[in-house]
């Protein structure tokens, strides 16, 4: 009897300490949740308040079995202090979720564990440390197809190169980003790296190129109205005509970078070297009153950003002023200053050229060590267990898409049957007392109705979206035009409602599904006219460029437009960006046509801004997998 009673107070304890885990925890996941809300509102004080009250919560009970909520909790707060450039902050979470990341296998956040804590080094100046897990990240990302951390793992390398001043390596990885991570760049980052381009070559003396690249971010920064990117990009095209003894170009740049600036104020991009740009033009033009004032202006504006290159050449310039004007005093003086500097300059060159000796050692190192590792075999083991997870993930996949397309039977069947009997049961009461209900009561049934019709489209969606992505795909040749005209057929009623004018470009022939190619042109087609403007009539042009490994298509509207933070969320279920009032649908459209293009092996993605129109973009590979 004693035996038993003991057991059950253990078991007790036992309940009471794994319910008091699920207390703490839930208490963690609620502050999470209030902190998403804060940081939503751009209040990310209030934001890192919550998440450091979770932390407590997590580290004041550390036989806490919470792995899955340690690793939230550390990478929200990584985030966070990144965000605010708290960098030690950030360095001093963002290594303990690298190594929980690691204990736990969870690589997706390994990877920003790592690129956290390059940041917080590379921020230091400790390249040495910081180059190594920016390209352990970059391999890791472009592993798991994390696009956008490996193109900003690839421009980071690429600027640490520039500032230890190995330019070749630095353009290698700058034109990586703009050839393959294009599509993905954030407009303002797409500048500036057109700019660092055009900079790296300015720095060799290929004055052609660094124009090319300056013109190309100042093209850029005029459309999207960056002002900022605008004076910056105009002071450097100036710079590089004066290296090129260009002095009309020269002028008119100058003096449009100096109307930014003062629209701007002291502190727009470039302003330092503007100033210089306009003292060395007033200097050739043979103008000698208040140069050396713009010359002296342009020196405090350089140190103000710690510009040494401007500095440097400020201090060059203002030392041939004031030779020219006779005050052979102050250009000694000023000659002197340049020399220091220019020896400074050189030094701390040298230091850098050391140092990226020492970086590509590291990374050499590293290599051999990968080398040895594959000569004994090591790898090989990995290589293996990876297999036994993929096939054992396939498996799972397996079992997961046949319970889904015995989701889908009962979707179409067993609830769909109550709910045709709800619909049926509701109309006949509607006709049987016809004229006896008020006016409450036809409201009430009118909502019943509707409430069927929307479950009834919800559920032909949900059972559409469920059973497209069968893994064995039977490909086959299919004329894109065939489909397109298949397309606009199913879609007769709504075109000639709308009077929508539908232009197609000439289609090819691709390896894949008429079906689903169908279905994928028929939701593009029905969106761009659904979401149209009030004013005229929808125009859809729709086109297909041949590119090396694929085919590229685009389905550009005059609609309403998609403003950037939605972009990612349109593709996702069941997420609806306007009001079930304003604009009928379910919501799973657009996932039904990424889903499409995924099983297809393509890419889907969407360029749009609001109020002018959105352009659907997707690939389909010429061997599709």
């Amino acid at each position: 009897m004693s035996n038993t009673l003991e057991e059950e107070q253990a078991i007790s304890k036992k309940a009471q300490k794994v319910d008091s885990q699920q207390v703490i925890k839930d208490k963690i996941l609620l502050l999470v949740e209030q902190s998403l809300v804060f940081e939503k509102q751009n209040d990310d004080k209030t934001a890192l308040d919550l998440i450091n009250k979770a932390w407590q919560l997590c580290q004041n009970r550390p036989t806490l079995e919470c792995d899955d909520t340690r690793l939230l909790l550390l990478q929200k707060l990584s985030k966070l202090h990144l965000e605010r450039q708290e960098y030690k902050k950030l360095e001093e979470f963002s290594a303990p979720l690298l190594e929980l990341s690691r204990k736990v296998g969870d690589t997706e956040k390994e990877v920003s564990a790592l690129t956290n804590l390059a940041i917080a080094r590379s921020v230091a100046s400790d390249y040495k440390i910081s180059m190594p897990l920016f390209v352990e990240a970059l391999e890791k990302s472009q592993h798991l197809g994390l696009r956008s951390n490996a193109a900003n793992c690839l421009i980071n390398i690429g600027t640490i190169y520039a500032n230890v001043f190995n330019y070749d390596e630095s353009l290698d990885r700058y034109k990586t980003v703009l050839n393959e991570y294009q599509d993905i760049l954030k407009e303002t980052t797409h500048i500036a790296i057109n700019l660092n381009t055009g900079s790296l070559y300015y720095a060799s003396e290929q004055y052609p190129l660094s124009l090319d690249f300056y013109k190309r971010a100042l093209k850029m920064a005029h459309l999207g109205s960056k002002k900022q990117f605008s004076a910056q990009a105009l002071a450097l095209i100036s710079r590089t005509y004066l290296a090129q003894n260009k002095l009309g170009d020269a002028i008119s740049t100058a003096n449009e970078a100096a109307e930014f600036t003062k629209e701007l104020g002291g502190n727009a991009p470039g302003r330092q070297i503007n100033l210089l740009n306009l003292a060395q033009i007033e200097f050739l033009k043979g103008n000698t009153e208040g140069v050396a004032e713009l010359a002296l202006r342009g020196i405090a504006a350089a140190r103000r950003v710690k510009d040494d290159a401007s500095e440097l050449r400020g201090f060059k310039m203002l030392s041939d002023i004031y030779r020219k004007n006779g005050d052979f005093e102050k250009a000694l003086h000023s000659k002197n200053i340049h020399s220091r500097k220019q020896e400074d300059y050189l030094k701390m060159q040298r230091n850098m050229h050391a140092l990226d000796f020492e970086i590509r050692y590291a990374l050499r190192e590293k290599e051999q060590k990968i080398e040895e590792l594959l000569k004994e075999n090591r790898l090989q083991g990995m290589l293996l267990e990876r297999n036994s997870q993929i096939e054992k993930q396939n498996e799972q996949l397996r079992q997961a898409n046949e319970e889904l397309q015995q989701f889908a039977f009962i979707t179409s069947h067993d609830l769909k049957e109550p709910l045709r009997m709800i619909g049926s049961f509701a109309q006949i009461i509607q006709r049987q007392n016809a004229g006896k209900f008020n006016e409450d009561s036809v409201s009430y049934f009118s909502y019943v109705n509707e409430g069927v019709t929307r479950m009834n489209s919800l559920l032909d969606a949900l059972l559409q979206y469920a059973t497209i992505g069968k893994l064995d795909l039977e490909l086959e040749s299919v004329d894109m035009n065939e489909v397109l005209r298949n397309a606009k057929r199913n879609l007769t009623l709504k075109i000639e409602e709308t009077d929508a004018n539908i232009l197609c470009g000439e289609m090819p022939t691709v390896n894949a599904v008429p079906s689903l190619l169908t279905n994928l042109f028929q939701n593009l087609i029905s969106n761009a006219i659904k979401f149209r403007r009030n004013e005229g009539r929808p125009i859809i042009l729709i086109n297909a460029t041949e590119q090396k490994k694929d085919w590229y298509f685009t389905v550009e509207d005059n609609g309403i437009g998609i403003a950037d933070e939605h972009k990612e969320r349109i593709f996702v279920i069941f997420q609806r960006l306007h009001t079930r009032s304003k604009y009928e649908g379910t919501g799973i459209g657009l996932s039904i046509c990424h889903k499409i293009i995924t099983q297809l092996g393509g890419k889907i993605w969407v360029e749009s801004e609001p109020n002018k129109g959105s352009t659907f973009c997707f690939t389909i590979p010429k061997k599709t997998i």
